[in-house]
């Protein structure tokens, strides 16, 4: 994909400006019903109630920790699409990075004049840009579905 255009960007902006303002409602929401249920009287009559209601009350939290995880990844793509974050929205960090290593290598590599001419013509270039397709369905998205699922495996093995 292409750099965003800035008419991307700004339906992009709109998008997620409406998913932070529904999921901190939501989270508002749950937080005030988790502290309702914790000042609950606490003498309830049999132990499997007061399991259910500490394993409700656990469960609301997860929610929260992730609905607040969320949030965090829409600011920081909304820094991003503002010029503010540590790269451009749309792009993946992890593939620029790439590239630029490749060009480095291959940089340092000498090459005749045709040996590089018939290497450009015969090799599309790497895109770091994430396809729109994943931007569409996750605005918030940091990186592409490749680099997602490594970062997703490592967090997995820690």
């Amino acid at each position: 994909m292409p750099k965003p255009t800035k008419t991307d960007l700004a339906k992009y902006k709109t998008i997620l400006q409406n998913q932070l303002a529904s999921l901190r409602g939501d989270v508002g929401s749950m937080r005030d019903e988790a502290l309702r249920a914790s000042e609950q009287d606490a003498s309830v009559d049999h132990l499997a109630d007061q399991g259910t209601d500490n394993y409700d009350q656990g469960f609301m939290l997860g929610l929260i920790e992730n609905e607040e995880e969320t949030i965090k990844l829409i600011e920081e793509a909304l820094e991003r699409i503002d010029g503010e974050g540590d790269w451009d929205f749309g792009m993946c960090p992890m593939c620029a990075e790439e590239i630029a290593e490749a060009k480095a290598k291959n940089a340092a590599k000498p090459k005749t004049a045709k040996k590089a001419k018939k290497a450009k013509a015969t090799k599309k270039a790497p895109d770091a840009w994430i396809p729109k397709a994943r931007l569409e369905y996750l605005p918030w998205a940091r990186y592409c579905v490749r680099h997602q699922e490594a970062e997703e495996r490592n967090r997995e093995i820690a």
